[in-house]
């Protein structure tokens, strides 16, 4: 579609994303999300951003579609990519994710200058109010975009453990190097001013980037690297606290992001444990299910108070686990003083085996 405003070149071409972009109750482009947009990219910065795509460009593309020489070309590509407005991962494009274009400005202190409150108010419009959780988190047919991954400790000894549904393995397969930044979706709703776990978990260094996602923030002085053994010390500290582990759905072994997430502010578990409307696909769970050894437990009720799903009950002094609602975390199993809860293998979902994969089930299934 011609436009002369770069501006709905941009939304345009936006909506060749998987998730789409955020729409209005009327099936409109969100006026909010045309707001955040302009917030992201300055007039001038959008003129250069208008040619690129969803998916990399090499450098020689992009300069003959800007009509500027190649060392001027890249010096301005280089310094929007510093400032987080563009991603430059096998190339030049807007962010590879919808994930990425929501949260850089609340993990990244350059995006975050320019995105702050307003950017955080914004979000708030269309995510939430207008609904574009849903699509963030899933297609329209249920395929979640994340999955929760499961922490060792937590799982029954005898139960299989595939390297891609455990988060040491996980860790132990992934390419280097891993660094923690803040995570976003504590961020904002810290700038917002309503963040309910603000004495419980941390900001700081609580979202794991991989590979070149970790090198991205590196190239740029933000983050902290971490080695596999500090990675490893840092998931067991969170787990501990009662954070959930999820990273995409997929098989790969090269995964570009951990979250660790809590139910309050995730973008992810919010779609089942604080909206209304309700997304069960919210994010994928794992192909465990917490059970109780009623002869082991002692019914002191830690695991129902940090169950963020609300799946276990005291019954009779013991507790019960509604499968159905149990998205297999482990969160529970990780202090329980008697070992009485652990998780079991059970089969509830198959896992895309790479992004492509994953990606193009999500594109059809918006579109179907």
């Amino acid at each position: 579609m011609s436009s002369s405003d770069p501006y709905e070149v941009i939304i345009n071409k936006m909506r060749q994303y998987p998730n789409d972009i955020p729409l209005d109750n009327s099936g409109n482009v969100s006026e909010a999300f045309r707001e955040y947009i302009k917030l992201m990219f300055t007039p001038d910065e959008a003129e250069i951003a208008q040619h690129l795509d969803i998916k990399p460009l090499r450098l020689r593309e992009i300069t003959k579609r800007i009509g500027k020489d190649k060392n001027e070309t890249k010096k301005i590509l280089d310094e929007m990519a510093d400032k987080g407005i563009i991603q430059d991962i096998g190339g030049y494009s807007y962010f590879l994710t919808v994930a990425h274009l929501f949260n850089i400005g609340f993990k990244y202190s350059k995006a975050l200058k320019r995105l702050g409150k307003k950017g955080a108010e914004l979000y708030q419009k269309f995510f939430i109010e207008e609904k574009f959780y849903k699509r963030y988190e899933s297609s329209d047919a249920g395929t979640s975009l994340t999955r929760i991954v499961p922490i060792g400790e937590s799982i029954d000894y005898k139960s299989e453990i595939l390297n891609p549904e455990e988060i040491h393995r996980v860790i132990d397969n992934c390419t280097l190097p891993i660094v923690a930044t803040d995570c976003p979706c504590r961020n904002r709703t810290e700038i917002l001013g309503y963040r309910e776990c603000k004495d419980k978990y941390p900001i700081k260094e609580s979202c794991l980037q991989l590979g070149p996602f970790g090198s991205y923030f590196l190239d740029r002085g933000e983050g902290k690297e971490l080695t596999k053994e500090e990675a490893h010390e840092l998931v067991d500290k969170l787990a501990k606290l009662g954070l959930v582990f999820t990273t995409e759905n997929v098989i790969q072994p090269n995964h570009q992001i951990i979250c660790c997430c809590c139910e309050c502010c995730c973008s992810l578990l919010r779609g089942m444990t604080r909206f209304e409307d309700k997304n069960e696909f919210c994010t994928s769970k794992s192909n465990y299910i917490s059970r109780v050894d009623q002869d082991l437990c002692k019914g002191c009720g830690l695991c129902v108070e940090r169950c963020p799903f609300n799946a276990i009950t005291l019954e009779k002094d013991k507790s019960q686990v509604n499968q159905k609602k149990c998205f297999g975390c482990g969160v529970c199993g990780i202090t329980c003083p008697t070992s009485a809860i652990k998780l079991h293998r059970a089969e509830r979902s198959e896992i895309p085996e790479n992004f492509k994969e994953l990606m193009e089930k999500i594109y059809k299934e918006n579109r179907s």
